[in-house]
């Protein structure tokens, strides 16, 4: 009897040793990256070439779902209300957490408490671009077209409160211009090309195609440098010393993911954003690789997001 209970007890051992090992051997069911933004827009090519490098890195199905909508706040909740288990990742950029906090009196998520920042990725700026059938050749020519005709100049954004409207509100008080603003939800890139509306803001990967197409004409870059992908374009701090905006992206899971977990998703990541095929991809679209570490991108997230917080306050920017 005594020996019966020892085997008995031994197999529970063991049982409970093997659930506990199978619930360790992270991951081993299918990942969801979701992206906060429309599929084909903006960062999503990114997200895409990421679940299938992950996919391969990781031995299991990686997936992305677009969740986009409410200045990405939609797909950046859905992921802080996942399991924190590594199998719901958020790829986004950085406006969730740096901008809405401040533009919306009310986040259905905590932008401090509910993730953990895992990466940021990649970081550049956008180009402010123009319909190429307007005579502007240059910023200068912008400026005094806007200076001679205050609030008729229009330009478009992806929403108020966007990276494109802040840009542009930053680039209007520098030049001393009236520019009238016109906030899409999508389509804006297709309007701009029509002639529907003036002006743009748009990040290299879906600029540059229509660029060298010769349907839009970029008449400056909002990055700190040059673009690699358009180095003839100059940047709008050559005319305007100290004005950069750039946007970046990167990924995060919800708080409480376990910490092996996190390192495991960081040291994958970051090791895919430093080979040479993906290196080269996001140069291709004018943007800089990065692969910082968890540390590293929650600092960057703090600082950010106390200049945007003063910048929004100044601009009395307000979304609801």
């Amino acid at each position: 009897m005594f020996l019966k209970k020892v085997l008995v007890l031994c197999a529970a051992s063991l049982a409970m040793a093997h659930a506990a090992a199978q619930k360790d051997a992270w991951p081993s069911k299918p990942i969801r990256i979701i992206t906060p933004t429309p599929a084909g827009v903006g960062s999503d090519a990114f997200a895409r070439r990421y679940a299938e490098q992950l996919s391969l890195a990781l031995k299991v199905p990686v997936v992305v779902e677009n969740k986009p909508g409410a200045l990405a706040t939609i797909g950046t909740d859905a992921v802080a209300k996942s399991p924190p288990d590594g199998y719901t990742i958020l790829f986004s950029v950085g406006n969730p957490f740096t901008m809405a906090p401040f533009l919306l009196s009310k986040l259905p998520y905590d932008a401090e408490k509910d993730f953990i920042a895992v990466t940021q990725v990649y970081k550049g700026g956008s180009f402010i671009v123009a319909n190429k059938d307007l005579p502007y050749r240059s910023l200068r020519d912008l400026v005094i077209a806007a200076k001679s005709q205050p609030g008729k100049v229009t330009f478009a954004s992806y929403g108020p409160g966007s990276t494109a409207h802040v840009g542009y509100e930053l680039f209007q008080e520098a030049a001393g211009i009236d520019l009238l603003h016109i906030p899409y939800k999508a389509g804006a890139i297709t309007d701009l090309i029509g002639g529907r509306v003036m002006l743009g803001w748009e990040p290299p990967v879906s600029a540059l195609p229509h660029l060298k197409a010769g349907r839009l004409r970029a008449l400056a870059y909002t990055g700190s440098k040059r673009s690699t992908a358009a180095p003839d374009v100059p940047t709008l701090s050559e005319s305007y010393p100290g004005l950069e905006v750039f946007s970046w992206a990167g990924f995060w899971v919800p708080a409480g993911t376990p910490a092996p977990i996190v390192q495991r998703l960081y040291t994958q990541i970051a090791a895919i954003t430093r080979s040479p095929e993906m290196k080269q991809f996001i140069e291709d679209a004018g943007n800089e690789p990065i692969g910082a570490s968890p540390a590293e991108t929650a600092g960057i997230i703090r600082r950010e997001a106390q200049f945007m917080g003063k910048l929004i306050k100044a601009k009395n920017i307000r979304l609801d």
